[in-house]
């Protein structure tokens, strides 16, 4: 009965594994990043749609290094930098992005919205597929973020 459960077991994680898109994942290649099309739990947004989330007074959250986060953003956006490989961190923020962090300035039942520098940039994939990870139920990803936005005509500050 043992084998016969651990054989049942290996083959659903098996199942599971194999079910997870390519596309769901950061590719990192040795010149750059390309961050996925979409996120797995999160509902990935143009910038269209990023605007009526804003204008919805929906949480915008940039894990941009704080430099490019200062230099120009998404009005109201918090910086909350996140960089998947920790060694790359510019250590910088006065906040990196773990659950704890997320959760003292957004409520796990309030939309939010994950940007950084369009699909070269993996960080609100991450940052995105993290927030699911940990329970937040409204999370959206805005693949093309703030190249997008800024060339839609928003406001930036």
């Amino acid at each position: 009965m043992f084998n016969k459960l651990t054989i049942l077991i290996a083959v659903a994680l098996l199942a599971l594994s194999a079910s997870i898109s390519s596309a769901e994942l950061p590719v990192k290649t040795e010149s750059s990043y390309v961050s996925p099309v979409t996120v797995a739990g999160a509902t990935t947004v143009d910038a269209a749609k990023a605007y009526e989330l804003w204008q919805a007074r929906a949480w915008f959250i940039d894990p941009r290094k704080p430099g490019q986060f200062e230099a120009a953003r998404i009005p109201g956006a918090l910086n909350i930098e996140y960089d998947p490989d920790p060694n790359q961190s510019s250590g910088l923020s006065d906040q990196q992005l773990t659950a704890a962090s997320l959760e003292a300035e957004v409520p796990k039942n309030e939309p939010v919205v994950f940007y950084c520098n369009a699909e070269g940039c993996d960080r609100s994939s991450w940052a995105a597929a993290l927030a699911v990870e940990w329970g937040w139920e409204k999370v959206y990803y805005f693949r093309l973020g703030f190249p997008a936005w800024k060339k839609a005509g928003y406001p930036v500050e």
